[in-house]
């Protein structure tokens, strides 16, 4: 070999070796573990927002189970799906004339332990279920006409890859060691519009 092919050799193996660590998956646990963040959503299951109503603002929450053949229970707590989602900070408001951040007042809610079967959300296979959200509240700004970007956001306490009538109690006691427990979810923006 004469000295050119070497270097022309070099000069290949370290691109092509810079090109691996750029774009290949970390072996190093520890160092992926600390700018990872937690797992996102469950694969199959999908929250989305539409506008329903100017006045009251409101908004359909759809859960879509896009699986063929699983069915998901899911503990509605801190989703768009609870009751309380809209005092618990699960939608997240930009004014979309400003862009400032709407401020709204979160409330600590004690909950009745273990969860009771009314606060489970069974989806079939290929279904939906849809809610009607209201954002009347107290911390909604009260400028008339008006237009808000919204999203939803948030960590899903309990998911199980079962129908609810196959959830022993048991788990239900222990819903933080459900499989998808603690991942985040979060929903494409959508405008909302006030009049």
């Amino acid at each position: 070999m004469n000295g050119r092919t070497v270097v022309i050799t070099a000069l290949t193996a370290t691109f092509l070796g810079s090109l691996y660590f750029v774009y290949a998956p970390s072996t190093f646990p520890n160092m992926t573990k600390s700018a990872s963040k937690a797992p996102s959503g469950v694969p199959g299951l999908e929250f989305k927002l539409s506008q329903i109503s100017k006045n009251p603002p409101s908004l359909l929450v759809t859960l879509k189970n896009s699986s063929p053949g699983l069915s998901f229970t899911l503990l509605k707590w801190g989703t768009p799906l609870d009751p309380q989602a809209s005092n618990l900070g699960v939608f997240q408001l930009i004014d979309a004339e400003t862009g400032e951040a709407v401020k709204s007042d979160i409330l600590k809610i004690g909950r009745k332990m273990p969860p009771s079967r009314d606060d489970l959300q069974e989806i079939s296979p290929g279904t939906e279920h849809a809610i009607e959200v209201v954002l009347d509240k107290p911390w909604m700004p009260r400028k008339k006409p008006a237009k808000y970007k919204v999203t939803a956001q948030g960590k899903l306490h309990g998911v199980w890859e079962k129908p609810a009538s196959e959830l022993a109690t048991e788990e239900l006691e222990s819903y933080a060691d459900s499989p998808f427990s603690d991942r985040a979810f979060s929903t494409e923006e959508v405008l909302l519009a006030v009049e």
